[in-house]
């Protein structure tokens, strides 16, 4: 990946590299999660881009590309068969992750990346800008600030926080159709049960398990 991402020292988008792009192909096409070459370029340039910022900016402990595509790409598309409706919130967006890989292979859904942290703010802004990606925004904030906003169809989430906590910080972002998909620590047992009963918690797994470190969790208003 090296002379791409040093032309980055510029500002300028590196050109992805053709050894990632297929390597991108190869692994996401084995786990069942084919895509185009065009999405598979713009995958990698975000690689690339991510790993040059990596160096300075600290934005993820995952640097090896076999581990940056398994965990940084294959964990966030396997919730593309999930996502719900138009609008999608992406909380705590830190390095982009679900919300970048997912913004390139769905453009026509519209992203909003929630972080708070500047320098991270920052790197999703340059994404943004370098991957020319107009269907996503960037909001500067915490999410609990972000008060007013219209309903998301899908609001995305790691478990930053135990499963109540994390849908009290999240739930004016919340529709009465809308779906909270949360990747969190296999065991939910006990959060789960924990959960209002104004919200249901079921486990998705639809083939995906084997692709993730933990589980996916859609966490929704339970019916009146």
């Amino acid at each position: 990946m090296g002379a791409g991402i040093d032309t980055l020292i510029a500002g300028v988008l590196p050109p992805y590299t053709a050894p990632m792009r297929d390597l991108i192909l190869k692994r996401l096409g084995s786990a069942g999660l084919a895509l185009g070459l065009a999405d598979a370029e713009q995958l990698a340039a975000f690689l690339e881009l991510l790993a040059r910022w990596n160096r300075v900016h600290n934005l993820t402990a995952v640097t090896d590309p076999e581990q940056m595509i398994r965990r940084h790409l294959s964990e966030s598309l396997v919730l593309r068969e999930f996502l719900r409706g138009v609008r999608i919130a992406d909380v705590g967006s830190g390095a982009g992750l679900p919300g970048i890989p997912l913004a390139i292979v769905e453009p026509d859904r519209e992203f909003t990346l929630i972080e708070s942290r500047a320098k991270r703010a920052r790197f999703l802004s340059h994404v943004k800008g370098a991957l020319n990606l107009s269907n996503v925004t960037i909001e500067h904030s915490r999410v609990e600030d972000l008060r007013g906003m219209a309903p998301f169809d899908t609001v995305l989430a790691r478990a930053v926080a135990a499963l109540p906590e994390l849908i009290g910080l999240t739930e004016h972002l919340l529709g009465s159709d809308s779906v909270l998909l949360v990747l969190t620590k296999a065991d939910i047992g006990p959060e789960a049960s924990a959960v209002d009963k104004r919200y249901t918690v079921r486990r998705l797994d639809s083939g995906v398990s084997h692709l993730l470190e933990g589980a996916l969790v859609a966490i929704e208003r339970a019916a009146r």
